[in-house]
């Protein structure tokens, strides 16, 4: 046998400026429902809450458009909302543009007049350093002992996953079956559904390893010589490797379309699509601070990148 053909395969990065993302998004019950019924149940919503709707996607945004400048001339016709929101220069300004003014100020006098409730617990004995929310679930590690799984709700420890050793937790992400985390240099998996079972995968599988995200069944993992590798959960083998940076991958997105952002310690942005052999392309640098965190939005196919200089770009995929 070719020992060529087990290894993973390795990309190169590409300074193409652009990218087409191909739309291979698998349609939601939300995408499923008919503009006619959209419209039905967005009737009995008001302008803010429209406008937060019209964020949600493309269909939406559609959807609410219509309704949204109905209402906004309705706020027209009466001059003045009871808050005195509408001024005098109203209709002088996009429509569409005064709605979002009108929602946002109302947002912020919401916030002025109401108190904010703020929940604190005590989660752990010493400070937390991960920290992942999905499905109104909040996962906090502290580095080298223990994972506890709580209820965003209620604040109730669901759940602990220990590690199996004392090398450092890097990073992790969950989903409802498993927990996965990069420690040290493998890929440790919990079964949440089943009785307590931790894989292990072999040492120094993933050497100077950085940041990880883990879409079932594929954990991509960035590494400090740019590359990012990608590990099978089910087959327990590294698939690929790709060079997405010319310094450290410091930070990833990834969505459940197999569409990979990663951000370098070096401000770069580049991007990849792991479901087919499309090339790595490099969106371009943020700033001269390196990518702390990356946000990815796949209604939108929105990419929001946060800098440790505290800037924040966003980039259009679309």
């Amino acid at each position: 046998m070719d020992p060529s053909a087990a290894a993973p395969k390795l990309r190169q990065p590409s300074t193409a400026g652009t990218v087409t993302v191909k739309n291979k998004k698998k349609k939601t019950t939300a995408e499923a429902l008919s503009h006619d019924v959209l419209c039905i149940i967005f009737s009995f919503l008001d302008l803010v809450q429209l406008i937060r709707c019209s964020a949600v996607s493309t269909s939406w945004s559609k959807a609410v458009n219509k309704l949204k400048l109905h209402q906004t001339e309705y706020f027209k016709q009466q001059h003045s909302d009871p808050n005195g929101l509408i001024d005098a220069s109203f209709s002088q300004r996009s429509l569409s543009e005064q709605a979002e003014q009108l929602a946002m100020e109302q947002h912020r006098l919401a916030l002025q007049r109401a108190p904010a409730n703020v929940i604190q617990w005590k989660g752990h004995s010493v400070g937390v350093n991960q920290c992942r929310m999905k499905m109104g679930k909040v996962l906090t590690g502290v580095g080298d002992k223990v994972m506890r799984l709580w209820s965003a709700e209620s604040c109730k420890c669901l759940d602990e996953y220990f590690l199996v050793d004392k090398a450092p937790l890097i990073d992790f992400d969950f989903d409802e079956g498993k927990v996965v985390g990069l420690v040290g240099t493998r890929i440790c998996i919990w079964n949440r559904t089943e009785a307590r079972n931790v894989f292990s995968s072999r040492e120094n599988l993933f050497t100077k390893a950085l940041c990880m995200r883990y879409v079932d069944p594929e954990a991509v993992i960035g590494c400090e010589d740019g590359k990012v590798r990608v590990f099978d959960l089910y087959s327990r083998k590294c698939t690929q490797i790709i060079k997405m940076h010319q310094g450290p991958v410091s930070c990833l997105a990834f969505s459940d379309d197999q569409l990979l952002v990663s951000g370098s310690s070096l401000g770069t942005l580049s991007l990849s699509d792991l479901s087919s052999d499309q090339r790595v392309v490099l969106l371009g640098s943020t700033y001269s601070a390196g990518v702390k965190t990356l946000c990815f939005n796949p209604n939108s196919y929105m990419v929001f990148a946060g800098s440790t200089a505290g800037n924040v770009s966003c980039w259009d995929l679309s």
